[in-house]
């Protein structure tokens, strides 16, 4: 535990904080929300560390470049082996079991199965709800992230056109291998690259918990179905030719 740091990021709600701060004490907890983000900090543990700052002038499709600055900015201050980024509207129990994954293989990035996509889904779609693993790797991550968002590197190509994909999930996976692999994305499996970097958290030993997806208005408490959500649970489903929901693309 003293080398795992839990990075709560974005707006950062009451209920959040509060859950966070009386639940992990023997974790070290920062906290890396907006200047205009107004908290009740009179509980402050030893523990906790807060960092704000003023919101970018440019948010990004579905508040991405949001998420790239408050994760940076809270990533500068782990000092820790290890990190565990959370959403700041959302919360979950038992994070030492995200650190025994973390442990368990140290060289993937773990992230959650709420609205990991299938490939055929949608291309190199980790989910964002939860990202963890070596503070040093996330940290190279979210910075590729930001300066593929910063220099619109990241685009498809559709009858001719460029556009740019409005998924945070696509942009941080794509960003990510990108850089760290230069003369194999492409051309390599895409699946099989993402199975070889990333694994998928068991989100039920993580109960109670509370996930939120605001781009459909919906919230779920300790109820979050994969399959019903188009997801998987599971990174060697990424290996299958077809999902192993039901999707009509």
């Amino acid at each position: 535990m003293e080398n795992v740091t839990i990075l709560i990021q974005g707006k950062v709600t009451q209920e959040t904080y509060n859950f966070y701060v009386e639940k992990y004490p023997q974790y070290p907890i920062v906290v890396s929300t907006w200047s205009d983000n107004n908290l009740d900090l009179s509980y402050f543990p030893y523990n906790l560390q807060v960092v704000k700052a003023k919101l970018p002038t440019i948010k990004g499709e579905q508040n991405m470049n949001y998420q790239f600055v408050s994760t940076i900015n809270g990533l500068n201050c782990v000092q820790t082996e290890y990190v565990i980024k959370v959403r700041g509207d959302e919360y979950y129990s038992n994070i030492h079991t995200i650190e025994e994954s973390i442990k368990s293989n140290p060289n993937k990035i773990w992230s959650a199965p709420i609205f990991f996509r299938h490939f055929k889904h949608f291309k190199y779609h980790i989910s964002d709800h939860i990202i963890a693993g070596k503070t040093q790797e996330l940290k190279f991550m979210f910075g590729a992230a930001k300066y593929a968002f910063d220099n619109n590197l990241i685009f498809h190509t559709k009858d001719g056109e460029n556009y740019t994909y409005w998924e945070p999930e696509i942009n941080l996976t794509i960003a990510y291998l990108m850089a760290k692999y230069p003369n194999e994305f492409g051309t390599k499996s895409g699946p099989q690259l993402m199975v070889e970097n990333f694994d998928i958290i068991d989100l039920q030993k993580l109960k109670p918990y509370k996930v939120i997806a605001n781009v459909f208005q919906r919230y779920w408490m300790s109820d979050f179905n994969p399959l019903q959500n188009e997801s998987i649970s599971n990174i060697e489903q990424l290996l299958d030719e077809n999902p192993p929901y039901p999707y009509k693309g």
